[in-house]
């Protein structure tokens, strides 16, 4: 039996936002072999979508590592330290950061990440109705940092972005004393992004404690990913498949490689590894 961790966005949906026919039935055949499946997400609880859990997963890693479900049932929770999350907000309001605080069933926005995301909204759906729909759907999950309340409101992850990026990177050696710091964007952007989680929760951690759950091995693990915060995952894990765009630092570390999954990029690689027929 194998043990099968799945990122999503970027992984087994692409930029159409859909998880193709061919990636669903993959991962269906999968668990119909014999072996696990499991969603190992940076999202938040509340932000994983019904059309993704319907696909079928064995169990869901959530908030880049801070919560475990198997079968429905939460086996791990973790939060982040209430001193040291109030120093991050503190830095990053100073800074003029934008973050989010993700809660295990509520998104908390400040005014520089909503002031970002109207703006990406306005340059990104004027000629995209699809995009456009998709934008205000998200906008509605966000509750306003203002209805944050520190001492009911327990965070798991923390993910910000700027335009300047000197200022976020100036908090870079304050905030990784405490954090793993996560950056996504590319040199090119006119922007920087990235996430802050616990140093000894990743997804990475999150796999370990599933894979000690069921007693099974390291060595039946395989994980699929696309982005730095796979990082960890797909070095932890006996084979890790990464995008074939990805970063240089995470092909380096890579088993595999598998194309776009707006192609089938994760039927076809399943396929490769013997794990479900061709076809």
């Amino acid at each position: 039996m194998k043990y099968v961790f799945f990122d999503i966005d970027g992984t087994i949906r692409g930029k159409s936002r859909e998880i193709t026919k061919r990636n669903r039935e993959a991962i269906c055949k999968l668990r119909e072999n014999g072996h696990k499946a499991f969603l190992c997400t940076g999202r938040a609880p509340v932000s994983i979508t019904q059309d993704i859990l319907d696909v079928g997963f064995d169990g869901v890693i959530s908030a880049a590592g801070s919560f475990i479900q198997i079968d429905g049932k939460y086996i791990y929770e973790n939060f982040l330290d209430s001193k040291r999350l109030q120093q991050a907000i503190v830095l990053f309001s100073n800074a003029q950061v934008g973050f989010t605080l993700e809660t295990k069933d509520e998104l908390f926005q400040s005014g520089y990440a909503r002031e970002y995301m109207e703006r990406r909204q306005i340059k990104d759906t004027q000629a995209n109705p699809e995009l456009a729909r998709f934008f205000e759907k998200r906008n509605q999950a966000f509750k306003p940092i203002t209805e944050y309340n520190p001492g009911k409101d327990k965070v798991t992850k923390i993910v910000f972005i700027a335009y300047d990026k000197y200022a976020l990177l100036d908090t870079v050696p304050h905030l990784s004393k405490d954090f793993n710091v996560v950056l996504f964007s590319k040199p090119e952007d006119d922007f920087i992004n990235g996430e802050i989680i616990s140093k000894n929760c990743t997804k990475a951690d999150a796999i370990e404690r599933v894979i000690d759950y069921y007693h099974a091995s390291m060595e039946d693990t395989i994980a699929f990913g696309d982005s730095m915060n796979d990082y960890q995952m797909i070095e932890k894990v006996n084979k890790g498949i990464v995008f074939e765009g990805a970063k240089e630092k995470l092909l380096d570390i890579s088993y595999d490689t598998f194309i776009d999954p707006d192609q089938d990029g994760i039927a076809l690689s399943l396929e490769k590894l013997g794990l479900i027929k061709k076809g």
